[in-house]
């Protein structure tokens, strides 16, 4: 059999690359490169324009980091092998994408703004996904945390830091690190508000249009006892990185975690 030349190889594997996805077409996300492409298996992987309870938020970094991973490093891979570049000409290597403000807070929290709220009084944190990295070197994976404050015209949500989680491809394990210690979920002492005007960049229809995909998706802002009951029963994927925070031993470290402070 003829050997295939490395230029008929990218070729092939191009073909076979992951759907691609324009980050400018993206109203639920915010991002800070020159480069607008990504491949849609991970965008999917990443939770943004919408907030985790606790049953939902360690399902996610239980036993969805692992695949999150996988779909990083095919990423990186893609954006090798399809040459991409910055305006400047230099091999894109990272990009870091944030929760659109807009969205986040004056369409979807606009409608679910009474369901967070009762859940925060029944002592249940809300999360949700405000930053993701991906570069040659590692993975950054963080989250802020819903409050809730009460003023003299009634109550208002806020939000404060939570977690930060960072893989080293290097060392193929995970760092995590607590960014907020505070433990009230009501009247905080730290605190910072949402953006009170919108910008929608005369999207709007857009704007609707993924607030109604994302209404679609189930929400369970409370605590699911059979989920803490069966961590162990969970099907993860065979060819997942051996260490991750879905193990065993993390899915319970979260477990007590959330009975202690939620």
């Amino acid at each position: 059999m003829e050997a295939l030349s490395l230029r008929q190889i990218q070729e092939q594997l191009r073909e076979a690359s992951p759907q691609i996805a324009d980050l400018r077409n993206q109203v639920h996300i915010s991002y800070w490169s020159d480069h607008h492409l990504i491949s849609q298996p991970l965008l999917n992987h990443l939770p943004f324009g919408r907030s985790l309870g606790p049953t939902t938020f360690y399902q996610y970094i239980d036993y969805q980091f692992d695949n999150l991973l996988i779909k990083a490093r095919r990423n990186l891979l893609y954006w090798s092998l399809s040459g991409a570049r910055h305006f400047n000409q230099t091999p894109v290597s990272q990009t870091t994408l944030f929760f659109d403000e807009t969205f986040f807070w004056h369409y979807y929290i606009l409608v679910r703004t009474r369901e967070i709220t009762e859940a925060l009084l029944q002592g249940n944190r809300i999360r949700f996904l405000s930053q993701f990295l991906l570069s040659q070197t590692q993975v950054e994976v963080e989250f802020n945390e819903i409050r809730l404050r009460t003023t003299n015209q009634g109550t208002e949500l806020v939000y404060c830091h939570s977690k930060e989680y960072t893989y080293k491809w290097n060392t193929s394990l995970w760092e995590v690190n607590i960014i907020n210690h505070e433990q009230a979920l009501v009247n905080p002492a730290n605190f910072s508000r949402p953006i009170t005007e919108p910008n929608a960049f005369g999207r709007e229809t857009e704007y609707q249009d993924r607030l109604e995909r994302i209404l679609n998706q189930p929400d369970n802002f409370s605590i699911d006892a059979q989920y803490w009951e069966s961590l162990d029963t969970t099907e993860v994927d065979s060819s997942l990185p051996s260490s991750s925070p879905s193990s065993v031993a993390m899915a319970r470290a979260a477990c007590f975690e959330k009975h202690a402070i939620t």
